[in-house]
């Protein structure tokens, strides 16, 4: 009997594997950019003290030990997010052509099936944030993912897109920033209001860089986006033009030094080098990374004026 229970193990954690890796599917690709800057957002806020949070004298310890929960905080409201997304019939057509190995083309898990997920998913999230914090935002998130999905609000023309996505994002900030700062030891000061407005403006302006690496896919959907409606040359300038104003912009607003300044203006100049020297949809799919490194970039400068930068 004991001989033969590695063999009664084996097909029971292949399952397990099996499903771990269809839900891995449905957030890899946004790993880069939500999770991953929007953790360095709450860490760095947290770290700032004063300049965004109620905590003049922040332990950089206890912050460190925060980071688990940032991290399972927003990728909690990704998933969910992209449950209701690619479960949507335009989006299985568009990922099926952009973005084959998603669970759904993938055929690991039906749209159906995922819907059905939903309907634990979307509770176990409210629940969680009881405990992690950010539950005001984890829930108008909710509210944003309807309208985006099931409301059409993705298709309907890139106004309303980016709006909806700087909406998001304000969201995303706003619940990492507070789970990293402390839920229930700390909060959030007036100017971290003005901080989550400018990067509502951030994303709003200058997220259809998503849409580059994704042209054909949105074509086929038929969905409007600003390289599909004004061609390529002028989504890239719709794209360069915010980049390099918010590049100035935000250090201007915090009053870094010279040291703090060039950490959103070199991060820029890298990524427009890339954005107008290369253009291949392979060429901006890459590039698309880049665009996530100079927002977090943008993230860091609280943590530089704090430390004299």
């Amino acid at each position: 009997m004991l001989c033969d229970t590695p063999s009664i193990l084996v097909p029971a954690f292949s399952k397990l594997f099996y499903h771990a890796y269809t839900i891995w599917l449905f957030t890899v690709s946004d790993i880069k950019s939500v999770i991953v800057p929007e953790t360095i957002l709450g860490v760095t806020t947290a770290l700032s003290g004063s300049l965004l949070t109620d905590n003049d004298r922040p332990d950089p310890w206890q912050i460190f030990h925060r980071i688990p929960n940032t991290i399972l905080w927003n990728w909690l409201s990704l998933f969910l997010f992209d449950l209701c997304n690619q479960s949507q019939t335009e989006s299985v057509l568009e990922d099926s052509l952009n973005k084959p190995w998603r669970a759904i083309p993938s055929k690991r898990i039906t749209a159906k099936q995922t819907r059905t997920l939903l309907l634990l998913v979307i509770p176990s999230v409210y629940l969680a944030t009881l405990s992690l914090g950010g539950t005001w935002e984890a829930v108008t998130l909710m509210l944003g993912t309807w309208m985006y999905n099931d409301l059409g609000g993705a298709d309907n023309g890139p106004f309303v897109r980016n709006l909806l996505n700087g909406f998001g994002y304000i969201c995303y900030s706003s619940g990492s920033m507070k789970v990293a700062t402390g839920y229930g030891q700390h909060d959030l000061n007036e100017t971290s209001t003005w901080w989550l407005a400018m990067i509502g403006g951030i994303i709003f302006t200058t997220l259809q860089m998503q849409d580059m690496p994704d042209i054909h896919g949105d074509a086929k959907r038929g969905r409007l986006t600003i390289p599909l409606i004004y061609g390529d040359g002028a989504a890239r300038w719709s794209i360069a033009i915010p980049v390099v104003a918010w590049s100035a912009i935000c250090p201007i607003f915090w009053g870094v030094g010279f040291a703090g300044s060039m950490l959103p203006l070199v991060a820029a100049t890298i990524f427009l080098t890339r954005l107008f020297l290369y253009r291949s949809v392979t060429d901006d799919s890459l590039t698309w990374w880049f665009w996530c490194s100079w927002l977090s970039s943008v993230y860091i400068l609280p943590l530089a004026k704090r430390h004299g930068f």
